[in-house]
């Protein structure tokens, strides 16, 4: 009986998360993974990092000049994603989330919550989605889809 109490004890402790990662843009379906993630992050005591990716730039890419209305248009969606991650932070301290960090990347969503996740050694990344049908992955592509292809950690989907 202690054997098997010391196995489940050894088993417990490797399965542990330190660092959860949870993607949001202030959407309400974005809160709903940001609640499942503050639960377990309050209950496993790992580190929450929220990522809000700016991605409205890189997809604009295309057009965008060097003109100072472009560089005002960018300070502009980069101040608006750090006032999410802000205020996100806020509350979830608030709710007794003791270790939150807020991160602000530019780019494409996909890529860079993969590249964080690697980059901070990830357990889980935690994320919302919306229930596209396959023929409106293959035409809007899905973020969720692409993240979990390619994730060096396990990814949490939380639907509405």
């Amino acid at each position: 009986m202690q054997t098997n109490m010391k196995c489940c004890k050894d088993r417990e402790d490797s399965m542990g998360y330190k660092t959860i990662i949870c993607p949001i843009d202030g959407s309400e379906l974005s809160e709903k993974a940001e609640d499942a993630a503050s639960y377990i992050s309050k209950i496993s005591g790992a580190k929450l990092i929220l990522l809000n990716v700016v991605e409205k730039w890189y997809r604009s890419a295309h057009l965008v000049t060097d003109s100072t209305e472009w560089q005002n248009i960018h300070t502009n969606w980069l101040a608006e994603g750090k006032g999410i991650l802000e205020k996100e932070a806020g509350k979830l301290k608030e709710k007794g989330v003791k270790d939150v960090e807020a991160v602000l990347k530019d780019g494409d969503a996909a890529h860079e919550i993969i590249a964080l996740a690697i980059e901070q050694k990830a357990d889980l990344i935690i994320m919302a989605t919306h229930r596209y049908s396959p023929v409106g992955k293959f035409f809007m592509g899905s973020v969720t889809d692409r993240v979990t292809k390619s994730s060096p950690c396990p990814v949490l989907w939380v639907f509405k």
